[in-house]
């Protein structure tokens, strides 16, 4: 049975800083329950979550992160992918009272959760990649041809978030970030993660096709993977009901185990 869509929209996030070294991550928090950490792509926000977070909050406290460079989180360069590992890493064992965490991480956000959980795996609980990066090679002209294309599938009601916050982070940041995921591989990492993982793809993502989703199934062990049909990159917008639902279904498995523990 689907999970019940429950409207917290009125729910006022509150808005906090963490400083991690020179660095700093910007992040909001609503919801009740055990904590879940959002992680949004390259030209992303934490606005590219506002279509879950109303199904998600009530079950989870939400944590949504926006990372260096992107979002409100203004800064000249953005922080390299396993530095913002690193940094979240941090955030969890300070800020999280259980110093571990469910993660959602999505495209290059999915990339950082990677090295996040194969390098601290007592800092996650579940692990959900949404279109993760890191097993994508292609040269940085052909990947810049392909953005543009990236909200094709999405509905129009996503494009004006895409366009304001890819001005926010402006061409450097974009450029350099994207020379990050292109240049950084996470199979060797995605053999070290231990952490139950669920892994989401849009059957129609230019991006980061369902294949390398199929290969990411192969080399996490014991994870499961689900293709979104009609979906396109930016999936947990594209159809988030049945984003929410495979999610919920996945992190709240064995819930009842471990009250019965209690």
């Amino acid at each position: 049975m689907p999970p019940p869509e429950i409207n917290t929209a009125n729910a006022k996030p509150t808005e906090h800083i963490f400083r991690s070294g020179k660095h700093r991550i910007v992040y909001e928090t609503t919801g009740t329950g055990d904590a879940l950490l959002l992680i949004h792509g390259l030209s992303g926000s934490g606005k590219w979550w506002q279509k879950n977070l109303p199904t998600l909050s009530p079950f989870f406290t939400c944590h949504v992160l926006e990372l260096v460079g992107y979002g409100a989180n203004r800064a000249f360069r953005p922080m390299g992918l396993q530095d913002a590992a690193e940094a979240i890493a941090a955030f969890i064992a300070s800020e999280i009272p259980t110093g571990k965490a469910h993660v959602i991480g999505h495209s290059m956000g999915g990339q950082i959760s990677s090295y996040l959980a194969a390098k601290y795996p007592k800092r996650v609980d579940k692990l959900v990649l949404a279109a993760a990066s890191g097993l994508v090679r292609s040269n940085l002209v052909r990947m810049a041809m392909r953005l543009p294309i990236a909200g094709h599938y999405s509905p129009l009601d996503f494009l004006p978030t895409l366009a304001v916050d890819a001005l926010r982070a402006g061409p450097l940041n974009l450029f350099l970030s994207t020379l990050d995921v292109l240049g950084s591989d996470t199979t060797e990492s995605l053999k070290q993660i231990t952490a139950p993982t669920l892994l989401l793809f849009g059957d129609r993502d230019n991006l980061v096709p369902p294949a390398a989703g199929e290969k990411m199934n192969e080399l996490i062990a014991g994870s499961r993977l689900e293709i979104i049909e009609g979906a396109g990159h930016v999936l947990m917008w594209d159809h988030p009901k049945t984003f929410n639902r495979h999610v919920l279904e996945f992190l709240r498995e064995g819930e009842g185990d471990k009250k019965a523990e209690k």
